[in-house]
């Protein structure tokens, strides 16, 4: 390990990645989950981290960071040697950029513009997770991420820090469904939404994360997403209120030592 970063192994270092965020959007409500479910789990699918003055969070082969860093070429070599290969962060970094992840906001006891429901469908507020994840990470090459989403959503939602949604069609499938998978002071992150094939275009998605997110602000809760540049314009026409922008780094793997002349 390397002498700045360090596991959650002791009460300080579990305050000290409460401390680095707090009050960030989307870091909150997703590495606020994370420290409940997986800080005294040593086997658990995120591992966590803290440095002097940040959080860190790796799951497979992605990690998110909130706070700065003394050390970037400390940092970026552990997260290489880890196998990320993406980076979201809540600043700058000295890293190759991939793309921005835009946040979007809904306020608390504010609600979005929400037409009837979709015809045919019904609303079920406590659909099955493995349906969920079935819909979310379709086909055999996507197995182990589909169980990894399984597993861990169902820890989140049986300790109260996820929801799930979804229209059934007539048959009782899945036609569309959507989560708020981290639910943690007062902020509830929306994501993983996702509608059949054959379905999509017919404003069904839409309607079912603008009737998750008003049931969530009804409640108090502060309804958080991101998105990349090519869904904006769909979250900007729902109503949701854009909040500013996160970047997402690429980490290329180690490059094995040149062969001696």
């Amino acid at each position: 390990m390397s002498g700045g970063i360090r596991a959650l192994a002791d009460p300080a270092g579990r305050q000290a990645f409460a401390a680095a965020i707090r009050g960030k959007p989307f870091f909150g409500a997703l590495m606020g989950r994370d420290l409940r479910l997986w800080a005294d789990n040593p086997g658990a699918p995120t591992r966590l981290y803290w440095l002097p003055d940040a959080a860190l969070a790796l799951s497979g082969r992605s990690a998110q960071l909130c706070g700065p860093v003394r050390d970037w070429e400390e940092l970026a070599l552990f997260l290489r040697f880890a196998g990320v290969e993406k980076l979201t962060a809540d600043r700058p970094a000295p890293l190759p950029r991939q793309n921005e992840l835009y946040l979007f906001t809904l306020a608390p006891g504010q609600a979005l513009p929400l037409g009837p429901a979709p015809a045919g469908l019904t609303l079920d507020r406590n659909p099955p997770v493995g349906a969920i994840a079935a819909l979310a990470f379709p086909g055999e090459e996507n197995a182990a991420r589909r169980d990894a989403f399984y597993s861990e959503t169902c820890t989140a939602v049986a300790h109260g820090l996820a929801r799930l949604w979804a229209l059934t069609g007539a048959d009782g499938g899945l036609v569309s469904m959507v989560g708020a998978y981290a639910m943690v002071d007062g902020e509830a992150y929306l994501a993983t939404g996702e509608t059949v094939p054959e379905r999509r275009g017919c404003g069904i998605g839409g309607w079912l994360i603008a009737s998750a997110a008003n049931a969530l602000a009804a409640e108090g809760w502060r309804v958080t997403l991101l998105c990349e540049e090519n869904r904006r314009r769909f979250y900007t026409r729902l109503g949701f209120a854009p909040a500013g922008a996160y970047p997402r780094y690429r980490l290329d793997p180690p490059q094995p030592p040149a062969p001696e002349p």
